[in-house]
């Protein structure tokens, strides 16, 4: 069975997973809300999401079939 997904949402989905569960999903350390409405990671979260996203996206592109 072939299942087609799109590599960067799943990796960025996983590690924001990852974010929400470090952070006990208290979004006061999560995120950053801007001035015009815009969340963003705090840094923190951004330095973890960045780390995760780059596990996963190795780890499901060595499953990759031409």
């Amino acid at each position: 069975m072939e299942i087609k997904i799109n590599l960067l949402e799943v990796a960025s989905e996983l590690a924001n997973q990852i974010v929400h569960a470090r952070f006990l999903d208290d979004e006061s350390f999560i995120y950053n809300d801007l001035s015009n409405g815009d969340r963003i990671y705090t840094d923190h979260a951004q330095s973890l999401f960045n780390e995760w996203y780059d596990y996963y996206y190795n780890f499901l592109l060595n499953f990759k079939t031409n």
